[in-house]
């Protein structure tokens, strides 16, 4: 069984942490700029985008040779089977894109094309949250990946789990990165946790800069997480899988429908397991679960 994996693992560079989906008083958050950036570098990630809706935040003097800012824009367009938009983040974008955000006529796709030709990447946000249905997503293409959990539709409405919607675009044929972001917007009420500092995305890189961050994420040279890590990915010459990872109760191994394998702790926590492959899948993407139901995912590793 032959496997093709970018396994950043085996990629020269050092890891940095940071969250690609955040939004401020500029659009619709309750924390300014300066705000946010603080509560993310006492959490000790190493890069924030700050994405609001509508216009690209200058985030000029906010970050330093420690904290990365990386430019980046929501905007809400189309309108999916249900009359919902569709949220599309453009990460890396440096001016504020030229489209009238909320707009149900405009076509997502168009936005998605202007992304990617001004050097931005593409990211189809909470699709699950968005009640976006597996047709709705077959209908857009060229975006670079798709975010499999969301901290804030997660504590607001339980729907920051989007897994069953890639997975069904993977068996269809499409190829997403995997995201884990927060979207953080900091509604204030009672027994709702903060939306911030809860996922995020590890990404090897040669340094820690704008051109190095962005190509290494291009690449697929991370993986995400709202808690676990993940140490290493081996795929030997038969396609049998290994995984590294921090202390977890669950490793699993999803795969094509009705295939793919999970383990279970016993007595200790797992801290690896090996899966052999199965017949006839045509990917597998690792999936490692705490005790205290925190997730990591890889990217998919996909058979050739």
């Amino acid at each position: 069984m032959k496997r093709h994996f970018i396994n950043p693992f085996e990629a020269e560079g050092e890891w940095f942490k940071g969250n690609v989906h955040a939004h401020t008083t500029k659009s619709d958050g309750t924390r300014t700029p300066e705000q946010l950036v603080e509560i993310y570098k006492e959490a000790e990630y190493d890069f924030l985008s700050i994405t609001d809706h509508s216009i690209v935040v200058d985030v000029g003097g906010l970050g330093d040779r420690g904290f990365l800012l990386i430019p980046g824009e929501e905007i809400c367009v189309g309108r999916s089977q249900a009359g919902t938009l569709y949220h599309l983040v453009g990460l890396g974008v440096e001016e504020t894109l030229p489209f009238r955000d909320f707009d149900y006529d405009l076509d997502p796709q168009s936005v998605i094309d202007y992304i990617n030709e001004a050097g931005g990447i593409s990211i189809l946000a909470h699709p699950y949250w968005s009640g976006l249905n597996h047709s709705d997503m077959m209908k857009l293409k060229r975006y670079h990946g798709v975010e499999i959990y969301n901290t804030s539709c997660e504590y607001e409405r339980n729907t920051g789990l989007s897994s069953a919607h890639i997975d069904g675009l993977i068996v269809a044929g499409r190829k997403p990165w995997i995201y884990a972001t927060d979207d953080h917007h900091g509604a204030d009420r009672p027994n709702l946790p903060l939306d911030a500092c809860g996922a995020w995305i590890n990404v090897k890189a040669e340094s820690l800069s704008i051109d190095s961050i962005m190509e290494s994420i291009r690449k697929g040279l991370f993986y995400s997480s709202t808690g676990p890590e993940i140490k290493n990915i081996a795929i030997d010459d038969d396609g049998v899988v290994s995984v590294e990872c921090s202390p977890v109760k669950y490793i699993s191994f999803v795969s094509t429908p009705s295939l793919g394998m999970k383990f279970y702790a016993e007595a200790e926590p797992l801290t690896g397991a090996t899966y052999p492959g199965r017949p006839r899948e045509t990917y597998v993407r690792v999936e490692v679960t705490d005790y205290e139901g925190r997730t990591a995912w890889t990217n998919p590793i996909y058979n050739i």
